[in-house]
């Protein structure tokens, strides 16, 4: 049990130390340092921390045979004595020496060994290098050498200095105590060549071996010569480290060539025959790209009198261009040249159709050119029952051009077409009918006796006749009913007449009792009892006779007498028979005066 708890303890604590040891590890980076030819041993070589700079120890100008030419980093050389290098990544570096040969105490060289040098006037070619002269202290000396030897079309060698730090290719020197060595050390470069077929590229040229260089496309958008709707866009180039950016950089070891890759745009211009209106996707897009055309169905103008709907896709430019399912609102098109491509809307205008009273058929959007058909469902409405009432009497269309349904011969007009019950409408622009209508009131005639004319529907304004006719009943015995005068809406005694109708009239024929048949008769009724008494007196035996002869006597005694007074079966037709009763009292007279025997 101890053991275990032991061996726990240590697995433990092993664990830990790998933890720490991990978590404490550092990037490091080796440095290689010697001499060459391997002359003189250099310490320094090891392994460094990243980013730590280790300076190397100075390098003496003379070792024994050797002459110290200088410092080698990285192949690239070096004017520092000693160097300081930054250990971003391992780094070889190299003292390079080189045997003495001359006598002299003046060194002239070049490093590398590839140019021309001009002393005094005579030239020496770089494989009688290096020159040793033995000059007199103080004396003047003119040494000339090449600013750049070409080594190949795309590599290069460049002065960068003389190793006492001069940049001049001509040098005028003066021989002293301390003036023993004149090396020029020259740097390789390579050619950087930036391709492009559109623009640009700013950048590019001759660069130093190992250096990182930058370049960038002057614009990443080009237009095209020839056309405009035509266009370039940079896409990538083929080498360097930001392949996709205009701006990139590379790290030159050798001659390079970096060429920019470009897309090829189209144009695609979308418009519409609607004023004002343009359809989303107008645009530039790559070639052979499919490109989604998509439109409106329908759209209404902003006091919302006009519609258009989608009709169809149509070619339009310099480009025809097949469009599949034109007659869609929603297709698609690909992306051969520039096109411009046109939505054609056809346009709708709508027509109002207003009616106060009912309801109206046909308002709606129609197409240009189409016809409306306009219709009402009612022609009356009873607004109030037995007062007023509505009658539909037309149209009003403006100035829109109608036409009429029931038309045998129907031709184009400018007019409302008062009174017709369906109408038919040209649709070229934004149309209000209006549904025409027209009032009428009640006339209501009454009367308790008689008979009266005149009640029904009347139009506003219109002067109506009303009569009241005397009753067609048998007349009383002792009074009849006439005529009074007209009461409500209307003040006259005249049994026929004429009312304005304003508004819902009612009227009433109003009688009074006339008793003109009671008196006369009363008249009638005395002379008959007259008349009997006489009779009766003379005949003594309950016959008459008469002066007429015996054919008069002998109808009376056809005859009972007491029919001859029956009253009731004596009917009056009409008041206008008892005015005849009562202009024949001449007659009444003649037949006293011979009841009393006078004639």
């Amino acid at each position: 049990m101890l053991y275990s708890k032991i061996l726990v303890l240590l697995v433990f604590v092993f664990l830990i130390g790998i933890t720490n040891a991990l978590a404490q590890e550092v990037t490091q980076y080796y440095l290689k340092v010697y001499s060459n030819p391997n002359v003189l041993f250099i310490g320094g070589s090891g392994f460094y921390d990243e980013s730590k700079s280790v300076t190397l120890e100075k390098i003496p100008e003379v070792w024994q045979d050797y002459v110290f030419i200088g410092w080698k980093v990285d192949g690239l050389w070096s004017n520092q004595n000693p160097p300081t290098i930054v250990m971003s990544r391992s780094h070889d570096v190299e003292a390079v020496f080189e045997k003495q040969t001359g006598i002299g105490k003046i060194i002239i060289d070049t490093i590398p060994r590839i140019s021309d040098i001009t002393v005094d006037g005579t030239i020496y070619l770089p494989d009688e290098l290096p020159l040793s002269f033995d000059w007199a202290e103080g004396s003047e000396h003119t040494i000339v050498v090449l600013d750049v030897v070409k080594q190949t079309p795309n590599t290069r060698y460049k002065l960068d200095s003389w190793k006492d730090q001069s940049t001049d290719t001509i040098r005028t020197i003066t021989v002293g105590p301390d003036a023993s060595k004149f090396i020029a050390i020259y740097k390789t470069q390579h050619y950087l060549k930036p391709i492009t077929q559109y623009g640009t590229v700013m950048g590019g040229g001759w660069q130093d071996q190992g250096s990182s260089v930058g370049f960038e496309l002057e614009s990443d958008v080009m237009i095209d010569q020839k056309n405009e709707n035509i266009r370039y866009v940079f896409n990538s180039w083929d080498l360097g480290d930001y392949l996709n950016s205009p701006t990139n950089i590379i790290d030159v070891e050798e001659p390079i060539a970096v060429k920019a890759n470009w897309d090829e745009q189209f144009k695609l211009e979308l418009q519409t025959n609607i004023p004002d209106y343009n359809i989303f996707g107008t645009g530039w897009y790559a070639k052979d790209r499919l490109v989604a055309l998509i439109a409106e169905e329908s759209l209404e103008s902003p006091n919302l009198d006009i519609r258009y709907v989608f009709d169809r896709w149509v070619s339009k430019g310099p480009n025809p261009v097949i469009i599949p399912n034109s007659h869609l609102p929603a297709t698609t098109v690909t992306m051969i040249e520039p096109y411009v491509i046109q939505a054609v809307y056809k346009k709708a205008y709508l027509v109002n159709v207003w009616t106060p009273f009912g309801s109206a058929i046909g308002a709606g959007y129609y197409p240009e050119g189409d016809i409306a058909e306009i219709g009402i469902s009612a022609t009356e409405v009873v607004v109030d029952p037995n007062k007023i009432k509505k009658i539909f009497s037309g149209w009003d269309s403006g100035s829109a051009r109608t036409m009429s349904f029931n038309s045998e011969d129907p031709e184009l007009a400018e007019s409302d077409f008062a009174g017709v019950l369906n109408l038919q409408v040209f649709v070229d622009k934004p149309t209000n009918v209006t549904a025409k209508w027209k009032t009428q009131y009640y006339l209501n005639v009454e009367s308790a006796e008689g008979t009266v004319e005149g009640s029904g529907w009347y139009d506003v304004g219109k002067f109506v006749p009303i009569a009241a006719k005397i009753p067609s009943v048998p007349a009383g015995i002792w009074s009849t009913q006439v005529f009074d005068k007209w009461e409500g809406d209307i003040d006259s005694d005249s049994m026929k007449t004429r009312i304005l109708m304003n508004g819902p009239k009612t009227v009433l024929a109003d009688w009074r009792e006339d008793n003109t048949p009671g008196i006369i008769n009363s008249i009638v009724l005395g002379g008959v009892a007259v008349v009997g008494f006489v009779i009766y007196t003379k005949s003594r035996g309950g016959t008459l006779s008469l002066h007429n002869g015996k054919n008069k006597s002998s109808k009376l005694q056809e005859k009972p007498f007491e029919n001859f007074f029956n009253t009731r079966s004596r009917s009056f037709e009409s008041s206008e028979k008892t005015d005849s009763i009562i202009s024949n009292v001449k007659g009444g007279k003649s037949i006293l005066d011979w009841l009393f025997g006078r004639g």
